[in-house]
């Protein structure tokens, strides 16, 4: 099961809880007892591999127009 990171409307207070996805229950701040909303959590993102940058996909055509000016 999931957890989901609840924060209150009223006072900023944070709370995770654990429930099923279908799940939609009522939360209930703890500290000043008004109603809780469901926040998007920090997702962390790591890319591994090459294809990431910019510099990965582009071909070194910047040696060849310099030759070709040269010549």
């Amino acid at each position: 099961m999931p957890m989901y990171r609840y924060v209150c409307k009223s006072c900023g207070h944070e709370k995770v809880e654990l429930h099923s996805i279908n799940d939609n229950p009522d939360i209930t701040c703890d500290v000043c007892g008004s109603k809780m909303e469901r926040a998007i959590g920090r997702v962390g993102i790591v890319f591994k591999g090459s294809g990431f940058y910019i510099t990965d996909s582009r071909k070194s055509s910047s040696t060849s127009s310099s030759d070709s000016s040269s010549k």
